[in-house]
C-alpha cells in the first residue's frame, strides 16, 4: 500500500492530470463544451495562483518585507506600496463578494468610494505598464524600422525582383495605414470622383493585406499550439514510461500483443 501511495505514483498522477487537462483544453476547438469551460478555469486559477506566489517571493516577500523589516522607522514612503496594495486587496474582494447583488442606497456610497481608491493604483499600474510597451514599441520596432526605411529607401540600381518587392512593401503598408485612418464614407464624400476611385481601391489593398497578415498570423499561432501539443504528448509520453505505472502498463501491453 505504501507504495502505492509513494511520490512515484504521485508524480504519476500528477501527470496524468496533466494530459487529460491538456486534452480538455485542446477540445476546445471542437466547439464550447462545458469541459473544455472547466479546464480554462482552472487554468486561468493555476496561472493566478502561480502569478501571486511569484509576485510574493520576488516582490513583496524578497524586497519590500525585507526592507521594512531591516528598517521599520525607516522613510515614510517606504510603506506607499504596502497601502496602496492593500487597497487593491480590499477593493478586490469587495468588487467580488458584492457581484450579483443589489447595493442599498445606504452602503452605496462606501462601496463606491472604496471601488474609486481601489482604481486610483489599479489604473497606475496599467498605465505605467502601457507607457513601458508603447515605449519599448517605438524604440525597439518601429523606430529602427522606420530609419531604417529611410536611409535605405529604394535602391533604383538593384535587380527588378528586390525593386519590385520594395514597392510592393510601400504600397501595402501605406494602403494598410490608410485603411486604419480613413473612412471612407465620411471622408471621401466631398472629394472628387476620380480620388474617391483612387483612395477606394488603395484602401481595399489595405484592407486585403490586413487579412492575409491576420491569416497567417492564425495558421503561425496554430502551427505553434500544435507543435506545443506534440511537445507535451512526447513528455507525458517519454516521462509516463518512467513511472511504475508506465512499467505496468507496458507490461500488461507485452501480455496482450504477446511480444
Amino acid at each position: 500500500m505504501d507504495s502505492l501511495m509513494g511520490p512515484e505514483w504521485g508524480s504519476a498522477a500528477g501527470l496524468w492530470i496533466g494530459f487529460v487537462f491538456t486534452l480538455l483544453i485542446f477540445s476546445a476547438l471542437l466547439g464550447d463544451h462545458l469541459l473544455a469551460r472547466l479546464a480554462q478555469h482552472v487554468l486561468v486559477g493555476a496561472v493566478l495562483g502561480y502569478a501571486v506566489v511569484v509576485t510574493w517571493q520576488s516582490i513583496l516577500s524578497s524586497r519590500l518585507a525585507m526592507a521594512l523589516r531591516a528598517d521599520p522607522q525607516g522613510q515614510p514612503w517606504n510603506w506607499i506600496p504596502v497601502l496602496l496594495a492593500l487597497i487593491m486587496a480590499v477593493a478586490g474582494l469587495e468588487r467580488i463578494f458584492a457581484q450579483g447583488r443589489a447595493s442599498s442606497g445606504r452602503n452605496g456610497g462606501w462601496r463606491r468610494g472604496l471601488r474609486a481608491l481601489g482604481a486610483a493604483p489599479a489604473l497606475g499600474l496599467v498605465s505605467i505598464g502601457v507607457a513601458v510597451a508603447l515605449i519599448g514599441a517605438v524604440q525597439g520596432t518601429l523606430a529602427p524600422q522606420f530609419l531604417s526605411t529611410a536611409r535605405n529607401g529604394l535602391n533604383w540600381n538593384a535587380e527588378w525582383t528586390i525593386f519590385a518587392a520594395g514597392v510592393l512593401t510601400l504600397v501595402v503598408t501605406i494602403a494598410s495605414l490608410l485603411f486604419f485612418v480613413v473612412d471612407a464614407e465620411r471622408h471621401l464624400a466631398q472629394q472628387p470622383a476620380w480620388v474617391q476611385r483612387f483612395l477606394r481601391a488603395w484602401l481595399w489593398i489595405g484592407q486585403r493585406a490586413l487579412w492575409v497578415a491576420a491569416g497567417a498570423l492564425f495558421a503561425r499561432l496554430l502551427a505553434s499550439r500544435l507543435s506545443l501539443l506534440a511537445a507535451q504528448l512526447t513528455h507525458w509520453s517519454s516521462t509516463l514510461q518512467s513511472t511504475p505505472m508506465g512499467e505496468m502498463l507496458e507490461r500488461w501491453w507485452r501480455i496482450a500483443t504477446g511480444a
